[in-house]
């Protein structure tokens, strides 16, 4: 589903490797994307869902993977976790200007779900609602 096209970055975060990259999708399209270590399908990724906009997608299961084997306590796990984010935001600013310059982008860090994910992490809790 996702070919890498070009690498943008790559953060090492607690024990985590991130990595941003352009990808192709299907139907010859262009998105972004940001893997995790060495895993074949992206944590999480902007497409378009209409000509003018762009949304984005998580991985549950791989963000649960992260939750899960995390070996932090929760001091840590917040440190970590703003950290995540930073490098996220300054990600989808990368995304805005390389590929979605015309289009409305729905950013993960402006969203609720950025908060829910946070709460996940931080507690350590794996039960998604």
């Amino acid at each position: 589903m996702f070919a890498k096209l070009i690498a943008i970055d790559s953060q090492k975060i607690g024990t985590v490797y991130f990595h941003a990259f352009v990808v192709k999708m299907d139907k010859e399209e262009v998105g972004f994307a940001m893997y995790i270590n060495d895993l074949p399908v992206p944590l999480l990724y902007f497409s378009r869902d209409q000509p003018d906009s762009i949304t984005f997608k998580i991985n549950n299961e791989q963000f649960l993977s992260i939750v899960k084997n995390s070996k932090f306590n929760r001091d840590e796990r917040k440190s970590l976790y703003k950290d995540f984010e930073f490098f996220l935001r300054i990600m989808e600013e990368r995304a805005t200007a390389y590929i979605f310059k015309t289009a409305t982008v729905k950013y993960i860090t402006n969203s609720r779900d950025i908060i829910r994910y946070k709460n996940y992490y931080i507690a350590g809790r794996v039960e998604m609602l």
